[in-house]
């Protein structure tokens, strides 16, 4: 079966909705793949949809250039614009300027993210993930999401850190 077709399938037994449905059967690419995963994280988490398990198999070493990572080592990305990870992930990654951007921390993830000048970045942490995020300066703006088990170390001003009492959104 073609791996949008199978996540179809799978995304119907969870729940998702005909536009989504639809938008899978037009993504022939592992790069739109991943794209609609990113715009659509939110019912992707809550239904862990697709599982950690199909990702290790279908997209572990084929989705890291478009933002969404499968238990590797993430170092030497500066200001990337929405990344997931996945897995076991550990990474360091450096935002500044005048970037923005969101990342996600799922399962047993490990980040250390440092913000500075300018930048403007939103950090949702799931499950056991473990973050520790650093800021240099006045300007920068951090808000963290925390969920479930994660673990959030802050070090520096401008880092605001909201604990929602549930496991995903």
């Amino acid at each position: 079966m073609e791996l949008n077709k199978q996540l179809k399938q799978d995304g119907i037994a969870v729940g998702l909705c005909a536009q989504y449905q639809g938008l899978l059967d037009r993504s022939d690419t592992v790069e739109k793949m991943v794209r609609l995963f990113i715009r659509g994280i939110d019912f992707c988490i809550k239904n862990d949809y697709p599982t950690l398990d199909f990702m290790r198999k279908n997209f572990k070493g084929k989705s890291e250039p478009f933002g969404a990572y499968v238990d590797d080592e993430i170092t030497g990305l500066r200001n990337a614009p929405d990344i997931v990870m996945n897995g076991g992930c550990k990474a360091l990654l450096e935002y500044d300027e005048y970037s923005v951007s969101r990342i996600y921390i799922r399962h047993s993830s490990q980040a250390a993210v440092n913000v500075s000048d300018h930048a403007i970045v939103t950090i949702d942490a799931f499950d056991n993930s473990h973050l520790v995020v650093a800021v240099a300066g006045g300007n920068a703006q951090v808000i963290v999401n925390k969920y479930g088990d994660a673990q959030v170390e802050c070090i520096g001003s401008g880092i605001k850190v909201n604990s929602i009492n549930k496991k995903t959104y």
